[in-house]
């Protein structure tokens, strides 16, 4: 007599193929902070203390191609908070392809990226010259990759050791709210401080910085419930 079993839910956790890429960005992100950790602590220094310093620094290719592997490590973590949060908050997905779940996640972060960098083009070469643009651009990528060696501890901790879904959301939006003063500051700083352009600066944290952030939160919740609904 055969006797149908029971299947299995999907976890992060017990997949192979997952937890294999997982343990390989832990362990190229612990080289990478064991090998850059002066000049991390340098321009991560650079951020509170003297802006300027960003535009005196030379960035190397090497440097690019950290701040690219940590973009990607932080988008790749968001995709899994991303989708802890929808198990949590609107139940097991329709759709039978969980990397497909996720990579729709981590395409909205990609696209939000590109979005903002577009934005930022646009419209903060309008307050600056060329100078102060690049000290920009490169806090900006600066910025987002740092948000790797926040968000991957995070979703380790929540995929491997049980962290719930509400705390690993919380401690996400720390870090993005973080991300959002420290642009803030140094957006202040480089375009407003020295003119006191209160009213630019206004429009800048609006539409720069503030509605992308409500537009971001509010495509992920539409779609999770589209998944759910799928």
């Amino acid at each position: 007599m055969r006797v149908e079993g029971l299947s299995v839910p999907y976890t992060i956790s017990t997949d192979n193929t997952l937890s294999l890429v997982l343990l390989l960005c832990s362990l190229l992100l612990i080289m990478i902070v064991m090998h850059s950790r002066n000049v991390l602590s340098l321009r991560i220094r650079s951020l509170f203390i003297h802006t300027t310093n960003l535009s005196n620094y030379r960035h190397t290719k090497s440097d690019k191609r950290k701040e690219l592997f940590l973009t990607a490590l932080s988008i790749m973590s968001l995709s899994l908070i991303g989708y802890s949060a929808e198990l949590h908050y609107f139940g097991e997905p329709l759709a039978t392809n969980h990397y497909l779940v996720m990579a729709s996640y981590a395409g909205i972060f990609i696209t939000f990226l590109l979005l903002k960098r577009l934005l930022y083009m646009l419209t903060i070469p309008i307050y600056c010259n060329i100078q102060q643009w690049r000290a920009w651009y490169h806090l900006f990528r600066f910025t987002t990759s740092l948000q790797g060696l926040w968000f991957l501890p995070i979703a380790l901790v929540n995929v491997y050791f049980g962290l719930s879904a509400p705390t690993t959301l919380i401690l996400a939006i720390i870090g993005i709210t973080i991300t959002f003063f420290v642009r803030i500051y140094n957006a202040w700083s480089i375009f407003f401080k020295k003119k006191k352009l209160y009213v630019p600066f206004f429009l800048y944290l609006c539409t720069l910085e503030t509605v992308p952030l409500a537009l971001l939160a509010g495509t992920l919740t539409c779609v999770a419930q589209a998944l759910k609904g799928a």
